[in-house]
């Protein structure tokens, strides 16, 4: 006999990574990546590329804007990291490039790092609205909000060190977005009216750490990589993001958190959807892809951000709820959660991974073939250019590496 709909309580139930699945991790061929050799020329002249995305529909499809496709990336030029002696990662602005054909065309920036919210802006997600054309692009806005403005001819001045993580800047991390009309022609794209930044969420100390609460690690305290995603089931529409569990102690307590926009077009906060307690520190970039057999929800993570004691490669992790329920019992795909992992031969060749919802999988060219042994790469800190494309396959809870290239991924 079924329980009545309103025999219920308050309060929320939330998936785990566990110890128990991260310590049954293995990499074989079937969750390892190809190795990838970087192009003889540079993807944009002079400029590091790093965590990247396409510009997409509400119904997560790739838009195109009279056959242009656009992806949106951040994005540092490598003059100015030397200039200033800063880390590329504390530069970061949103750039774009636009293409009919697969000759990437840039477009230059979106907005400024100044006129961005926070001391420079992290990966996010953006969304093109066909009823008003205008596109909204979602950010992780970095750095103390109460920092003095920087003039915008004058380099950025380096931030002091408030994290416990060594190197790092402050990682005050909030979720933003901005909007601008889209202008295209047939000789490409650009963006008009960029403006109304604002934030959308801030973590709250109770299910999310704040910068202050986060037991800091080698790894950065995270509450960023705004995510849009629109339910086909329900026709809500939510943000996912990155975060570390205020309810666990830290440092390994990432999360995968979640906001559903409310009837006044606001962002509301919610309970996190997955923790991984005493597995992990960040969950990175998470999102969804939706099957008939359920919803799969991917995140990227570094081999470094795990428990001490625990020993799993830098790649692309997933979970799935059978019940199609983004708040559902997600289950880790494959058993333990890896999904595709770097060879063993290149740990760190490729990372940030964004599955699209055919299966290819888009990610960023770091440290790889030849890196370290060319000239022309010694005062460079990371390759920098979007990673060929491969593929991962989906059949209920396990999901593969299954081919390079394009092609259908299942």
């Amino acid at each position: 006999m079924a329980t009545p709909d309103a025999f219920r309580f308050a309060g929320s139930a939330v998936s785990l990574w566990t110890r128990q699945m991260a310590e049954a991790i293995h990499q074989d061929v079937h969750v390892t990546m190809p190795l990838m050799i970087h192009p003889r020329e540079d993807f944009d002249e002079g400029i590091y590329v790093w965590d990247a995305w396409p510009i997409r529909n509400p119904d997560g499809a790739v838009a195109e804007f009279d056959g242009w496709v656009v992806m949106v990336a951040l994005s540092a030029p490598w003059s100015e990291v030397r200039e200033t002696g800063n880390a590329f990662y504390t530069l970061s602005e949103l750039r774009y490039w636009y293409t009919r054909d697969g000759d990437w065309r840039p477009g230059g920036t979106i907005f400024s790092r100044q006129d961005g919210l926070g001391s420079r802006q992290w990966a996010g997600s953006a969304v093109h609205d066909p009823d008003s054309g205008r596109v909204t692009f979602f950010y992780t806005a970095v750095g103390d909000p109460d920092a003095p403005d920087l003039e915008a001819d004058t380099p950025p001045r380096p931030v002091s060190i408030f994290n416990e993580a060594i190197g790092r800047p402050s990682t005050v991390q909030r979720l933003a977005s901005a909007t601008a009309t889209i202008a295209v022609t047939d000789d490409g794209v650009a963006f008009d009216d960029v403006g109304d930044h604002r934030i959308i969420g801030e973590a709250d100390g109770f299910w999310y750490d704040t910068y202050d609460t986060y037991l800091a690690s080698e790894a950065v305290y995270g509450f960023r990589d705004p995510e849009y995603w629109r339910n086909p089931l329900s026709g809500e529409e939510h943000i996912l993001f990155t975060a570390n569990a205020a309810g666990h102690p830290g440092p390994y307590n990432g999360a995968v958190g979640i906001m559903t926009r409310d009837e006044d077009g606001d962002w509301e906060l919610e309970p996190p959807i997955l923790i991984a307690a005493d597995v992990n520190s960040q969950l990175e970039r998470p999102h969804v892809v939706m099957r008939e057999s359920g919803l799969y929800m991917f995140f990227s993570t570094h081999d470094f951000t795990f428990a001490r004691d625990l020993a799993a490669p830098r790649g692309l992790y997933g979970f799935h709820a059978e019940s199609g329920d983004i708040r559902g019992l997600m289950k880790p795909l494959n058993g333990h959660g890896l999904v595709a992992a770097n060879p063993r031969t290149a740990p760190e060749q490729v990372y940030s991974y964004l599955v699209l919802p055919d299966g290819q999988v888009m990610s960023y060219l770091n440290v790889l073939w030849g890196f370290g042994q060319r000239p022309e790469y010694e005062d460079r800190e990371m390759f920098g250019a979007p990673a060929p494309m491969f593929r991962i396959g989906f059949d209920g809870n396990t999901a593969t590496v299954v081919g390079i290239g394009s092609g259908a991924g299942d």
